[in-house]
């Protein structure tokens, strides 16, 4: 595979990104204070790191340069350092084959992962544990000490899903909350406007009905066996899908059966996927002709570039809407709502590597690793974040302070409400199952809900308590 191979350049820096090792990675702005040590100086050196690493990311097109350009942002801190950029393929290509590269050797030694592959890769000793490296961080710019929280500078869905057992084993880098694409055709044809940031599941159904009835078959895509999904329905009434059993250690076990998250996920059998309004396909699956019979498209910001073409054709009307909230119960007086929207995570992890101690000296190990998790390390720094998220707004950037900045928000088009895809990051959940426990825990419950649900929508005879009840055990003692 052809590769762009970037030698650094002796540059002198005004940005310091300095580490200073302790064990663990909570201490975030509220928490304990960084150690004064780390100012010591008036204006300390950056480190003196020097050695080879290959960065392997996705390319969103042909002239995607944000890989160079956070490579550049990098080499600034750390000129004695070569950098090979492994961007050749794109997203597809990128995540079809990266657990064949993982596992063979070939993927580079700081490269993207998602949030859902994570848990799995640690589990096999394929990333580090970058927990040590991320407490006392400080960036230097202008004269100006700053301090670096990753535990509050991303996106708190975010930060918990690039955790694994309480450890922090990748750097986020793209936000991947869900949203809702209206296919403002079939809507008009249909009577229906688009509608507003508040619109609930219940009307999300009203509208579905009246598409049906105006031609629509199966009005609404959506993957409801994925926890993005299915999650938000359970966590809709307010209930606690992870109910803490044991104040003193903190430990959780599941809680399927608590009937405010079993409603909801009745709602979701016995109403929208028993009720025929959800299409055959998942939304990633939808080809562009498909999409275009499709009137509620619930996505993922990487989704878009499946049907690129399409959304940027006039000949297609289309716009965002807000992931629909959940009503509670009216007991006469204001009704309650829930707003909870799943969010993947895709960042940048650390390969472990094994040394020959015959070609290797325990200080050389030391400075290899020091040099490709400070990489990692570096998606921390707002100008970096801002680099590697790119001009052309493929990425939504997880670093908040890059996301506020609206560079991103003109893809695919301009003037459509981008905000969806963070405005309600307070009301985010972690979606990948291994954020919440252990992995055997989360394969079983992955694979499990969907059946269930689907099970209870097929025949209302089975009662889907006892279902619930049934993962409920065999989760809680693989946990």
């Amino acid at each position: 595979m052809k590769k762009n191979f970037i030698r650094t350049i002796c540059l002198f820096t005004a940005i310091l990104l300095a580490v200073v090792a302790f064990a663990g990675c909570s201490g975030g702005k509220g928490g304990e204070e960084a150690t004064t040590s780390v100012y010591s100086t008036p204006k300390p050196s950056p480190k003196e790191l020097g050695g080879m690493v290959t960065l392997s990311t996705y390319r969103t097109a042909a002239n995607d340069t944000s890989a160079f350009m956070f490579i550049q942002e990098y080499v600034l801190q750390y000129p004695g350092v070569e950098i090979t950029n492994d961007n050749e393929f794109s997203y597809q290509q990128y995540f079809d084959t990266l657990d064949e590269r993982v596992e063979n050797g070939t993927i580079g030694d700081v490269f993207l992962v998602d949030s859902d592959r994570l848990a799995k890769y640690v589990e096999k000793g394929y990333v580090m544990d970058l927990s040590p490296y991320c407490t006392g961080l400080v960036e230097y710019t202008s004269g100006n000490f700053r301090k670096l929280y990753p535990d509050s500078d991303f996106f708190k869905a975010a930060y918990q899903d690039s955790l694994y057992e309480n450890r922090l084993y990748m750097i986020p880098t793209e936000y991947e909350n869900k949203a809702v694409l209206i296919n403002l055709e079939l809507f008009e044809k249909a009577g229906l406007s688009v509608p507003s940031d508040k619109w609930t599941w219940d009307d999300v159904l009203e509208y579905a009905r009246i598409l049906k009835d105006n031609g629509v078959e199966k009005p609404i895509s959506m993957d409801y066996t994925d926890f993005s999904v299915w999650g938000a329905f359970a966590l809709g009434g307010g209930g606690d899908l992870f109910k803490v059993y044991d104040e003193k250690t903190g430990a959780t076990k599941l809680n399927l059966t608590d009937p405010r998250v079993s409603s909801g996920l009745k709602t979701l059998a016995s109403d929208f996927i028993a009720g025929g309004f959800i299409a055959d396909k998942i939304p990633s699956e939808l080809t562009s002709d498909e999409l275009r019979k499709t009137a509620i498209t619930v996505v993922s910001h990487s989704d878009l570039q499946n049907w690129n073409d399409l959304l940027t054709d006039e000949t297609f009307s289309w716009e965002f809407a807000h992931f629909p909230r959940f009503a509670g119960e009216d007991n006469g007086e204001e009704t309650e709502y829930y707003r909870n929207i799943g969010v993947k995570t895709l960042g940048l992890a650390v390969r472990n590597r094994e040394y020959d101690p015959e070609d290797y000296s325990e200080e050389e190990i030391l400075m290899e690793n020091e040099i490709r998790v400070q990489l990692a390390l570096y998606a921390l720094v707002p100008e970096a974040a801002v680099a590697l998220a790119g001009t052309t707004g493929h990425r939504v950037p997880a670093l908040i302070s890059a996301n506020s900045m609206r560079f991103w928000r003109e893809y695919p088009l301009s003037g459509k409400n981008t905000s969806v895809f963070s405005l309600y990051s307070d009301s985010d959940y972690a979606a990948s199952l291994s954020a919440h426990m252990i992995i055997d825990a989360a394969d079983e419950l992955g694979d499990s809900v969907g059946e269930a649900i689907l099970s209870y929508s097929r025949d209302g005879s089975v009662p889907i308590d006892s279902l619930l009840q049934k993962i409920q055990d065999n989760v809680n003692s693989n946990w």
